[in-house]
């Protein structure tokens, strides 16, 4: 009875190690995924050799385009009188590489205030109203209202002149309207006065960049002969 138990627990017996078989027969543990790698960013793309070819067409012509500045690259413009190739878009900035002379850089939202056409609304159209018959009244002449002045402004003005002191024209009687046009400078700031609004002098430089000074403390600080 014994000797039949023991039997009987060898039988059963679970195994407690694992043998080299049994190692070989399990399951596979799964590799790690890889991990991803982000691709690298396209370089940018910058035109190294600028055609000058034919005549530089103005920034007018691209600066209203709903796809400015990306389809000034590579064109040859003309800023204000600055023609070159634009050979790269940094940005919000075009970088314009001359025929002769040092590469210049400008602000494309600027551009775009300075030099695309304004956007003009499409009239709606209003549905005719009717009205029941009244008895006609006779009306007064209706009151003209008189119309605004219309605007002075100098849409290509002329950098050609000397450059000429504010002093110059600040002492004068007949100040702001005498600076109206002319090639000034304020503290190093050169431009032409193409606009005078309100009191104020709008001074435009070469490149596009336009400053709003008021001729009151212009007169007052540089008006003394």
């Amino acid at each position: 009875m014994h000797q039949s138990f023991k039997k009987f627990k060898i039988a059963f017996a679970i195994p407690t190690e694992t043998s080299e078989d049994d190692r070989l027969m399990q399951s596979p543990t799964p590799p790690e995924p890889a991990a991803e790698t982000t691709p690298p960013a396209p370089a940018r793309a910058a035109i190294t050799e600028p055609d000058f070819s034919g005549t530089p067409q103005p920034i007018v012509d691209f600066a209203g385009r709903a796809d400015f500045p990306q389809c000034a690259l590579g064109a040859y413009i003309d800023i204000q009188g600055f023609a070159g190739v634009v050979i790269e878009i940094v940005g919000q900035s075009i970088k314009v590489r001359p025929l002769e002379g040092i590469t210049q850089r400008f602000n494309a939202n600027r551009l775009r205030t300075l030099h695309a056409p304004p956007v003009r609304p499409e009239p709606v159209a209003m549905a005719p109203v009717v009205e029941d018959a009244k008895p006609v009244a006779t009306a007064e002449p209706a009151r003209k209202e008189p119309e605004p002045p219309a605007r002075v402004f100098i849409a290509e003005p002329d950098f050609t002149p000397p450059v000429r002191v504010i002093n110059d024209y600040a002492s004068q009687p007949g100040f702001p309207q005498c600076a109206y046009g002319k090639h000034v400078d304020i503290l190093g700031y050169t431009g032409v006065v193409v606009e005078i609004v309100k009191g104020s002098l709008r001074i435009q430089s070469p490149v596009g960049i336009t400053r709003s000074y008021n001729a009151d403390i212009l007169k007052k600080i540089y008006g003394k002969a």
